[in-house]
């Protein structure tokens, strides 16, 4: 048995959510982890599939800022109103407020990781906490 917590987890069996923030389409979307299983000030590490046609619509995260990591595909990316277009290797960082959008282009699906991070003024305003640790007794 390890002597620290791990937490494993795959890509199958996403949920499959319609309409993602008023956008059109499937995303298949799996959280692997959430903020209260780490120690990092991060909320959420995801996997997500976006299909042919499929966008998820424009939006603003007033917690969290977003990273994403572009793993296969091409997408069209809206950020406070300007487009850009990504692919595989491409890394998008929205800052909090920052209005954004995307939307797969092509045939092919829009594959990509999403980690929502916590910037120090959330981290600050919020109770001090920590991933529950289970007693070896």
């Amino acid at each position: 048995m390890a002597s620290t917590p791990i937490i494993i987890a795959d890509t199958g069996s996403p949920s499959q959510i319609h309409g993602v923030h008023g956008g059109r389409g499937v995303l298949r979307w799996k959280r692997f982890v959430t903020g209260l299983m780490m120690h990092a000030a991060w909320d959420s590490f995801e996997h997500n599939r976006l299909e042919p046609g499929a966008a998820v619509g424009e939006h603003v995260h007033s917690r969290t800022e977003e990273i994403y990591f572009i793993i296969r595909g091409r997408g069209m990316m809206k950020y406070n109103g300007e487009h850009f277009e990504v692919g595989p290797g491409d890394l998008i960082m929205t800052p909090l407020h920052g209005k954004h959008a995307i939307e797969t282009i092509g045939d092919e699906t829009l594959e990509f990781f999403v980690v929502e991070a916590l910037p120090p003024e959330i981290v600050n305003a919020l109770p001090q906490y920590s991933p529950s640790e289970e007693s070896e007794h």
